[in-house]
C-alpha cells in the first residue's frame, strides 16, 4: 500500500496521496482516481472544494450527481443547482415558483399573503413581494 502520489502517465496506487495523486483512492491537491478527497478531485466519487467526477460532494460540483453550494449536473442538490433533477434544500412553499400564474395566486391565499410575482421568463411565484 503506497502512499506516495503517481502521476499521470505513471500506473495508479492503491491509495495516493500528494500533489496530483493517481490512485483508486487518492487524497491531494488534485486527487485522480476512484474515490477522491481534495481541493479539486477529479474522479468517479470526488469528495472536496471543486469536484468533477460521476458523484460529487462539494462547494462546487459538476457530474452525474452533484451536491454542494454551486452544482451542475444531471441530478443536483444545492442552494444553487443547475441540473436535469434538482433536488431541493427548502420546503418552505413560499420560496417554490409555479408554471401559471393561477398556482401562484392559488398558494398565495394559502399562505395568507396577497397576489404573485414574476421569476424569470416562464414562473411565478406566491406573494406580491419576493421572499427576503
Amino acid at each position: 500500500m503506497a502512499t506516495e502520489g503517481g502521476h499521470c502517465g505513471s500506473k495508479p496506487k492503491r491509495i495516493a496521496i500528494g500533489v496530483a495523486p493517481l490512485g483508486t483512492i487518492s487524497i491531494g491537491i488534485v486527487p485522480m482516481g476512484v474515490i477522491c478527497i481534495g481541493v479539486v478531485p477529479m474522479g468517479v466519487v470526488s469528495i472536496g472544494v471543486v469536484a468533477m467526477g460521476v458523484f460529487n460532494a462539494a462547494i462546487v460540483g459538476m457530474g452525474l450527481v452533484a451536491v454542494g453550494v454551486n452544482t451542475m449536473g444531471v441530478i443536483t442538490a444545492g442552494p444553487m443547482s443547475m441540473g436535469l433533477i434538482q433536488i431541493r434544500s427548502t420546503t418552505n412553499p413560499r420560496y417554490l415558483a409555479y408554471p401559471s400564474r393561477e398556482e401562484a395566486e392559488a398558494q398565495a391565499k394559502v399562505l395568507g399573503c396577497e397576489g404573485m410575482h414574476r421569476m424569470g421568463d416562464r414562473y411565478w411565484m406566491p406573494c406580491n413581494e419576493h421572499p427576503k
